[in-house]
């Protein structure tokens, strides 16, 4: 209980300074928004071109939108000293993963519901009564974006070319959840059975749950570094 007590407490004060600035989360929202106006211009609301190809757009905004983010909390964390702060608290390094993962979980999510939302309306998708798949689809595809994207930025904000590198580190790692996640939103979209897409649900799960226990057993060592 002291455990969860000192994670939430990183937490709050990682959101509470999010709150306050709102840079991660305005930089995310409105990059997301630029991407998908500009496919917009290609493609004609409503249209099948649009049930065909949307899942990949809107993937590729939450992905790019996420990168951002990433690099924009830890390097708030670095500048300011925080993270080695944290390090000196009684509060384990695993569980300081825990806490950062948690915190980034939180602010993608909310960057993926409105990213969401600006896709339907936007390019007049009819979603009806899919809707709610759709954000435990978008939620799971952040699990792990989140699992991978703490252990990443992490490496990449003690580098010099940190810009460059996390996506690097990022990208690769992440395609077969970006797969899974297209291939499920695709579905939905086109108003398909999603038991259809079990096995790409599973793998979504899978990865969730590799990435997060990787995550967590490893970051003790990456802030050693």
């Amino acid at each position: 209980m002291n455990t969860w007590r000192a994670i939430l407490t990183v937490v709050g004060k990682d959101l509470r300074g999010e709150l306050r600035t709102k840079e991660a989360l305005t930089s995310t929202v409105v990059f997301a928004l630029l991407v998908l106006l500009v496919f917009n211009f290609g493609f004609e609301p409503g249209t099948r071109d649009v049930r065909l190809v949307g899942a990949g757009i809107l993937w590729s905004a939450l992905l790019f939108a996420a990168v951002l983010a990433m690099n924009r909390l830890l390097l708030n964390e670095r500048e300011g000293g925080g993270l080695e702060g944290l390090m000196l608290t009684p509060l384990s390094r695993a569980d300081l993963y825990v806490a950062k993962f948690i915190t980034l979980l939180c602010i993608l999510s909310l960057a993926g519901l409105v990213t969401v939302v600006l896709f339907i309306v936007l390019y007049n998708v009819p979603i009806g009564d899919r809707l709610p798949a759709l954000l435990a689809v978008v939620f799971a595809g952040t699990v792990g974006l989140s699992a991978l994207g703490t252990t990443f930025a992490t490496i990449a904000v003690r580098t010099r070319t940190r810009e460059v590198m996390l996506p690097l580190l990022l990208i690769p790692l992440s395609v077969p959840l970006l797969i899974a996640c297209v291939e499920s939103t695709a579905a939905i979209i086109a108003a398909r059975d999603l038991a259809d897409e079990a096995n790409w649900l599973r793998l979504m799960v899978a990865f969730d749950i590799v990435f997060l226990a990787l995550g967590y057993v490893t970051y003790p060592a990456i802030l050693e570094e």
